[in-house]
């Protein structure tokens, strides 16, 4: 066991987060932790990472556990003037120290000591120790997690505070993956990662041995080759599943239909209970008729008495069953649907022999066509000229080499991971408003992305990352535009809201350029894939 909670409950003034759930983490467990944005993922990581206490419960872990915790917010990653490859080494710095003890040893041997025989004991044990600790593989491994995470050779050098947002975040991961820990707990590892870093991610925590994980994650495929075991939060509850993400959902579903299939078999015993009810209770006031008009001498009379318990007790059992069916109703979520208002579409974009790039060509030889009712997808690592490409259609930068057509009546809506198309005073419902539309479809379609009552009249800066690319997705849906581009449109998406896109996607009557790293996303959506970098 490396940690047990036992009842635990957390509330904020707005909300009840946990309410008396229990968890049990061993070693070598492979968790998954999902739930809608707000169920309260971010809340039991910060209890797991020893942030903040519970409301109530008990919190034990196994003695000298240590706890690794990647956060989204870059809490991991200290904004300074070290060199990347110099902040991940900080993974080691006991290792660092005595190979700098090591080093300085080895000088005064150099320079004749002249307590040379001590100084070759103390030597060879500090090798020994060394060795042990795994001295001789720890830069190799540094270089391999860098490397496997997208954070190239010429980046190592750099330091920390001129790293992009995602490459703080991959380092972030790569220092916590380095040190040892008994528990990970990682909140949104796949976030800014490509295919290949992802399948080294996946590799990684499924041979570490020892080491527990918990992940949130929006990526399923992910989840489908890492986790073990499912965590489900939802109003405050929490249930476990065994097996990885589809496991989960198969299980659920079942439940589901279960818990249906027992309210509707109750529904027919209330049904049958208010005819017995009903049936008793006129059997008695006719019973009663019959005494009266027949000069009964108590016959009658005790038949209707009967008669009339039997339907009080057949209405008692009828309200009970009542009862258990309001507590037993399940619970289902409204389906969702989306519609795009596009227009059907025909040739509306080509490439010939483009090259993309800045002082140096970063991808060439990129020839396609993309008609209505073409899904493309842009595939490739980071750094392949994937964006680059995006940006170069929609004419912000001009290509290096070849041809680009676009239909001179083609309207085009573009989804800018980067959120540059919004400025940040701007409150989002007025942000999904300059689409053109009116504000009663706005604020329906803003509530099937899953986007709150409450959040339509924030700032668009102080929207979290996943409100804010609803938002932009709600604009770019109500637009009535021929060809879509999107950058990354599943970053920071949950899966809920995920299939609620990929439905609409599906049934959008025009042309659709895309860039993705979420391979059900792309397996499920492109008709046809461009690679890059390959």
């Amino acid at each position: 066991m490396i940690a047990t909670w036992q009842n635990i409950s957390l509330a904020f003034p707005d909300k009840k987060v946990l309410e008396n759930v229990s968890l049990t983490i061993h070693p070598e467990d492979r968790i998954a932790l999902l739930g809608d944005n707000g169920a309260g993922k971010t809340s039991l990581f910060r209890i797991l990472a020893r942030d903040i206490p519970p409301d109530s419960g008990t919190v034990s872990f196994a003695r000298g556990a240590s706890v690794g915790y990647l956060e989204q917010s870059l809490a991991g990653v200290e904004d300074s003037n070290l060199s990347c490859m110099d902040a991940a080494l900080k993974a080691f710095a006991e290792l660092r120290s005595l190979e700098d003890e090591i080093s300085e040893m080895n000088a005064r041997l150099a320079t004749g000591a002249a307590d040379t025989p001590r100084l070759l004991e103390e030597l060879g044990e500090a090798q020994q120790n060394f060795e042990a600790a795994g001295g001789y593989e720890f830069r190799a491994r540094t270089e391999s997690a860098l490397t496997n995470l997208g954070l190239s050779e010429e980046v190592w050098p750099r330091p920390v505070s001129s790293l992009s947002a995602g490459q703080k975040v991959r380092l972030a991961l790569a220092k916590v993956l380095l040190e040892r820990h008994d528990l990970l707990v990682l909140d949104e590892p796949t976030n800014h990662l490509d295919v290949e870093a992802r399948e080294w991610l996946e590799g990684e925590l499924r041979n570490m041995d020892s080491v527990a994980a918990v992940v949130a994650s929006h990526d399923r495929r992910f989840l489908d080759n890492v986790a073990g075991k499912v965590v489900h939060l939802d109003g405050g509850s929490m249930k476990t599943y065994p097996g990885n993400y589809s496991a989960f959902r198969r299980q659920r579903d079942e439940r589901l239909e279960a818990e249906w299939a027992t309210y509707e078999k109750r529904q027919k015993s209330v049904k049958k209970l208010e005819k017995q009810a009903s049936a008793y209770a006129g059997w008695s006031k006719n019973r009663e008729k019959d005494k009266r008009g027949a000069a009964d001498k108590g016959f009658v009379g005790h038949r209707a008495a009967k008669l009339m318990k039997r339907s009080l007790h057949a209405q008692k059992r009828l309200e009970k069953t009542i009862e258990e069916m309001e507590t037993d109703k399940p619970f289902e979520k409204d389906a969702v649907k989306v519609e795009f208002h596009g227009k059907k579409g025909r040739t509306l974009l080509a490439a010939e022999g483009v090259a993309v790039g800045h002082e140096h060509p970063i991808a060439e030889n990129i020839t396609f066509a993309l008609e209505g009712g073409d899904r493309l997808a842009v595939v490739g690592p980071n750094g392949s000229g994937k964006t680059t490409l995006l940006r170069t259609i929609l004419g912000e930068i001009e290509p290096m080499s070849g041809r680009i057509k676009t239909s001179p009546s083609a309207s085009v809506g573009y989804f800018d991971q980067e959120n540059r198309a919004v400025e940040p005073g701007t409150p989002a419902l007025r942000a999904v408003l300059d689409s053109g539309c009116d504000e009663t479809l706005a604020r329906t379609v803003m509530g099937r992305m899953r986007i709150k009552r409450d959040t339509v009249h924030k700032p668009f800066g102080d929207l979290s990352a996943g409100e804010r690319a609803k938002a932009l997705l709600t604009r770019m849906i109500l637009g009535e535009h021929d060809l879509l581009v999107l950058d990354e449109p599943t970053n920071y998406l949950d899966i809920e809201t995920q299939d609620v896109l990929l439905d609409a996607l599906s049934g959008f009557p025009g042309g659709i350029l895309f860039v993705a790293h979420d391979r059900h996303f792309v397996e499920e959506l492109a008709t046809e894939v461009v690679e890059l970098g390959g």
